[in-house]
């Protein structure tokens, strides 16, 4: 009998560094996640972080229109749709094995482009001791050296400060700003959002050494041609 990895290889990913682990995410770590998301992500007067205010939700157990099966409908469609030419991974991101936040990789036709996009977010009680920046550091090194990308684009809201502060952290450098529409609990409101990006040589690595699993698998899945070697 063929094991879930087999059937789906990118559940076979680890990238590990220092206290921390990401993974993809599966169903097992929903319960833990649905949790960290109630204890809450957005520091108050902090900029509304997101395109949509998912994290806002009224807590609605069993309804399919509230949170946390909202949510869930969006986590299982970035597994639905991974494929070559458009791909998302839903990283989960555990320090000391506590769940602590999300780190997303994706891109669209990474064959040609050879650009990566990351996001991501912690609980708000994990956040002020490191964990941002490492994440993201795991997250962009794996794109660079495990997928041979040319550059990582990221973007934060124009005064959400942490953002920015891990972004300068990671090597990132402005890439312009852009008017933006982000659906709040209030209605729609028009924000300014502050692109970066980070390539190779201007990229911070992490003072750990990251430890890969799966890498090999994932490439095959995502038909990536490229050898680690090549770094």
């Amino acid at each position: 009998m063929l094991t879930l990895e087999e059937i789906f290889p990118p559940f076979a990913l680890r990238i590990a560094g220092g206290p921390l682990e990401l993974a993809v995410m599966r169903d097992d770590d929903l319960p833990e996640l649905v949790e960290l998301v109630r204890g809450g992500i957005q520091d108050a007067g902090a900029p509304m972080p997101f395109l949509r205010a998912w994290h806002q939700e009224p807590f609605a157990p069993g309804a399919s229109d509230g949170f946390p099966a909202s949510s869930v409908r969006w986590w299982w469609t970035q597994r639905a749709i991974c494929a070559p030419a458009d791909w998302r991974l839903a990283l989960v991101v555990r320090r000391e094995g506590e769940l602590v936040g999300m780190q997303d990789l994706h891109a669209k036709d990474f064959a040609r482009t050879r650009v990566v996009r990351t996001g991501s977010w912690l609980g708000r009680a994990h956040q002020g001791a490191g964990t941002g920046t490492l994440m993201r550091q795991l997250a962009v090194g794996f794109a660079f050296d495990e997928l041979g990308a040319d550059q990582c684009e990221s973007g934060y809201i124009v005064g959400n400060h942490a953002s920015a502060a891990v972004s300068r952290k990671v090597g990132y450098a402005d890439n312009g700003r852009q008017r933006i529409v982000q659906h709040t609990q209030q209605g729609e409101v028009g924000a300014e959002e502050q692109r970066v990006v980070v390539t190779p040589a201007s990229f911070v690595r992490p003072e750990v050494q990251p430890r890969i699993a799966g890498g090999d698998r994932l490439r095959r899945f995502l038909g990536i041609e490229w050898a680690p070697t090549q770094r």
